[in-house]
């Protein structure tokens, strides 16, 4: 048989919000689990904790989300200015011209009025 060929996952490192939220939900829940397994905290005490972790994990999420996105979009700006394009240039230079006259269009008039005639 022959050896199956895998393709290489994507070089993407960026954070995957989804995946922080619900590691940091299941650290929560953990945390909590143990300090009420080991009497550290009571029921009441439980009950400010476990939507402290909701709301922590959800303010983390949103964060993470608004830094990706924002960096995300950096990443693909387009620049809008090059120096590199300015070297040897001074705004007050007239830029040089070709020696062709582009301001009048003479293909264009002819005496045949037909508008179906064949351009060459």
């Amino acid at each position: 048989m022959s050896d199956p060929t895998y393709l290489e996952p994507p070089a993407d490192h960026s954070v995957k919000v989804p995946h922080l939220v619900f590691g940091l939900l299941f650290l929560g829940v953990a945390g909590i689990w143990a300090l009420g397994t080991s009497d550290l905290i009571d029921g009441e005490q439980l009950a400010v904790l476990a939507p402290a972790v909701l709301v922590v994990a959800g303010v983390i999420g949103l964060v993470a989300s608004l830094a990706s996105g924002r960096n995300r979009s950096r990443r693909n700006a387009v620049p809008t200015h090059d120096p590199a394009y300015d070297e040897g240039y001074s705004a007050h230079e007239e830029p040089e011209t070709t020696g062709l006259d582009i301001t009048h269009d003479t293909t264009t008039e002819t005496d045949d009025t037909d508008p179906t005639r064949e351009i060459r």
